[in-house]
Parts: structure tokens; C-alpha cells; sequence
């Protein structure tokens, strides 16, 4: 069977190719990050600014914005090597796990961008944003594939639970007569 192709590539090479782009985004996000947040925001926030349960959230993921960023790009590439295992031995719920993990994982990207935007000089600014949108983008591309590599693994498992099944002979049901073995059919005629 001729498997479906999209941008020439078929959904288990895209769903590879999602899981080694995840881990070389993930590094280059990462080594960004160390050079712009490694020192900490925490100085350029008056003690005024944290009342309230609003402020003092923001002030916590300011504060350790780095210490999440590299909690976050650890998980990530835990994860993206499941995704690179889970399509080897063809486990659907690898996939899964991928596939919901880069969804908080961009959302939690998100949210740190939009609280340490103002901390940050205007060409720092513009190359995480351009960064966050472009790798939010070619994740939903990779997306694409690894949710078709997922379907067509679900549906591939199921229908081989379907043809593995052995119907059970029933007790009072006549005995079927024993076939002889090889081995023994061997030796007879030795």
C-alpha cells in the first residue's frame, strides 16, 4: 500500500522530522535565553509592584523566568525523545504525549514572553518574538504529521487486535484431534 505524501514527505518522516526539530529549537531556544535571562529580572521590579495575587504571579515567573525556561526545554527534550522512540516502536500514545506537551509548552512560552516583554531592550524584544512566532508556526506544521503518524498508528493496532483474535473452543464441544508433532513425524521416518 502506497502511503500518503504531504510537502513530499510521508507522515512517519514528519513525525521524525517534528521530533529533531523540537530537540534543535529547544537547544538554540535555550542557549538564548542563558545570554539574555541568566542574570534575572528581579532588580528592575519595585517592591510596590507586587501586591496583589496578579502582580505576585508575575513577579514569581519574572523572577524565575530562567529557571522555568530550562525546567521547560529539560521536559521538552525528555519528551521529543519519547516522540522519536514512540515512532520506532509505533506507540500511539508517545504521540500524545507530544503533541499536548507542545501546546503548554508554547503556552507557557507565551506567557513568560508577554511578563518579561518590558524588561528587555527593543532588539532583544523583536528577536524573541520573531523566534516565539516562527517556532509556534513550524510546530503546528510538524503538528500536521505527527497527528496523521498517530491516526494511522491507532488505526494499524486496532485492526491488528481485530485480526489477532482467537475464538475459544468451547469445553463441551467434541475433542479436535491432536495433529502430531513435526518432530516426531521427523523421527518416524529415520
Amino acid at each position: 500500500m502506497k502511503q500518503k505524501r504531504w510537502c513530499g514527505m510521508t507522515a512517519k518522516m514528519g513525525t521524525t522530522l517534528s521530533g529533531v526539530f523540537s530537540i534543535i529549537v529547544t537547544h538554540l531556544y535555550l542557549i538564548f535565553e542563558q545570554k539574555h535571562l541568566e542574570d534575572g529580572n528581579c532588580t528592575a521590579i519595585s517592591p510596590q509592584d507586587h501586591r496583589g495575587l496578579r502582580n505576585m504571579l508575575s513577579h514569581f515567573i519574572i523572577c524565575w523566568s530562567f529557571r522555568i525556561i530550562i525546567f521547560q526545554c529539560f521536559i521538552t527534550m525528555i519528551i521529543s525523545f519519547l516522540l522519536l522512540y514512540s515512532v520506532y516502536a509505533q506507540i500511539y500514545r508517545g504521540l500524545v504525549i507530544y503533541i499536548a506537551w507542545i501546546f503548554i509548552y508554547e503556552t507557557v512560552n507565551l506567557a513568560i514572553q508577554i511578563l518579561i516583554n518590558d524588561f528587555s531592550i527593543e532588539e532583544v524584544r523583536f528577536v524573541r518574538w520573531s523566534g516565539l512566532v516562527c517556532r509556534t508556526f513550524l510546530h503546528g506544521f510538524w503538528m500536521f504529521f505527527v497527528f496523521n503518524y498517530m491516526r494511522i498508528i491507532y488505526k494499524s493496532q486496532k485492526q491488528g487486535n481485530i485480526i489477532c483474535y482467537n475464538r475459544r473452543m468451547s469445553v463441551s464441544s467434541a475433542e479436535s484431534p491432536r495433529r502430531k508433532s513435526k518432530i516426531i513425524s521427523f523421527v518416524h521416518h529415520l
